[in-house]
């Protein structure tokens, strides 16, 4: 069956009054052709306004064709619309350069070039820091550990294990425990302190030693950084840590997000 046959049994066909062969034909013409289908949608619509609203009453034939015309207008603009689209994406330039501009947007969305590379490199190094305190938290400490409250026990402790020139907060916070762990080619010492019902815990190691090791190759793109400023803070998993270049040395500092009182002693005690 084609378009033109389909006309003549259009409205047969949605009263069912025809029979089984040729509603078949009509069905099987209906599913490739869409403009026979919206024309059947706009038939059935009618009928059944007409048969809702007035019942069996005849619809005057002014407002068949006004309804009609009006599914028929926005049917129209429809095509148009989808008939742009389909010139559009039928050039090649236009297909790849819209396909370029939805791989840019993702790009940019997922990875923002234009972000401050400095701060991305200081999120990396306060993961590992938080990392670290998280473990000797736990009490997983390094196999050099001295448990010892005295502040020139742990100085000499530290400084006997490769850490020339070792710092220590300037706050009264009690030392619990520190311990030297031995990676490439330079010592960290982790240090945990007491302060009110907060652990604090302090990683120090030498930053010309950290940088040349290869372990942390992105602590070269904030050393000159970080000795311009007094100290960079990152809150990371509940934890604000503070890193601080003091003589040559890093001090990264990680406690409670909520121990305000902590935080604002040290940042005193950096000035």
């Amino acid at each position: 069956m084609d378009c033109k046959e389909f006309q003549e049994y259009i409205s047969p066909y949605v009263d069912n009054q025809i029979d089984s062969v040729k509603k078949n034909e009509i069905e099987e013409h209906l599913k490739i052709c869409s403009s026979c289908f919206f024309d059947f949608k706009v038939e059935s619509l009618a009928k059944r306004i007409v048969t809702f609203r007035f019942q069996k009453a005849t619809c005057p034939e002014a407002i068949r064709n006004q309804i009609i015309f009006n599914l028929a207008s926005q049917r129209s603009f429809s095509s148009k619309v989808i008939n742009y689209i389909k010139v559009l994406f039928a050039n090649k330039t236009i297909r790849y350069a819209i396909a370029f501009g939805v791989l840019l947007i993702g790009f940019l969305i997922f990875y923002n070039p234009f972000e401050n590379q400095k701060e991305k490199y200081y999120y990396e190094l306060a993961k590992i820091v938080y990392q670290n305190c998280k473990e000797i938290r736990n009490h997983n400490f390094p196999e050099k550990t001295i448990f010892a409250s005295s502040h020139d026990v742990v100085m000499n402790f530290i400084s006997s294990n490769g850490i020339k020139n070792p710092k220590m907060p300037k706050t009264q916070w009690s030392i619990i425990a520190a311990g030297i762990e031995n990676y490439q080619n330079y010592q960290a010492a982790h240090l945990l302190f007491k302060c009110e019902n907060d652990t604090i815990y302090m990683m120090e190691c030498e930053m010309d030693k950290i940088s040349h090791s290869g372990y942390l190759n992105f602590v070269k793109e904030i050393h000159k950084d970080l000795a311009k400023k007094k100290f960079f803070k990152v809150d990371h998993e509940g934890c604000s840590i503070i890193l601080r270049l003091e003589n040559g040395v890093l001090m990264a500092f990680a406690m409670s997000s909520d121990n305000k009182h902590s935080m604002n002693e040290l940042i005193a005690s950096l000035d």
